[in-house]
């Protein structure tokens, strides 16, 4: 549960970060407008196939490899420094959401296992309060952090919680 709402509050740390570098770096509508894009689309078009890969492949290695590569992946927004980067950080934000799709059906196939089935109501409702207030949570300390001491920060905290995520994840005993 810690790895997943390090992971969740992540996935929504960088958010007004992100916002605030497009806007810095473009001044457009537009151009903020394809950060949502990239942010939604991998997981519509990714989510069937990560599916697939979650009911064949180990799930907790999925969830660690995907943090892990979403840590690294937002350190590389730091790149991003002048308008015509522009197109990497949509190019990584693609990469990062596609690592989130494989993410997600992994965790929610791991759930059953290491819930006891008596208790896989309250952990799916768990789960439910926990995206939405991570949702909330992360996005509003994102954008704290981004106001005060940069998005660059932000990034390197967002990346830092992926990480954290993949340790936590990296602890669980899964049944055979």
């Amino acid at each position: 549960w810690l790895g997943s709402v390090v992971s969740q509050f992540g996935d929504w740390f960088n958010v007004l970060a992100a916002a605030e570098l497009i806007s810095r770096l473009t001044g457009s509508g537009l151009a903020l407008s394809y950060l949502f894009l990239a942010r939604f689309l991998p997981l519509f078009l990714f989510s069937p196939v990560a599916g697939i890969l979650a009911d064949r492949f180990n799930r907790k290695h999925i969830m660690v490899l995907s943090d892990v590569l979403r840590g690294l992946t937002v350190l590389g927004f730091l790149l991003v420094r002048r308008p015509e980067d522009i197109w990497l950080f949509y190019l990584l934000t693609v990469v990062q959401f596609t690592l989130s799709a494989l993410f997600q059906p992994a965790r929610s196939a791991v759930l059953p296992g290491i819930v006891e089935k008596n208790q896989i109501v309250a952990a799916n409702a768990l789960d439910s309060l926990t995206w939405s207030s991570m949702l909330a949570l992360g996005a509003m300390v994102g954008g704290l952090v981004a106001a005060v001491f940069g998005a660059e920060t932000a990034f390197v905290a967002d990346a830092f919680t992926f990480l954290l995520s993949a340790v936590f994840i990296g602890r669980i005993v899964l049944p055979p």
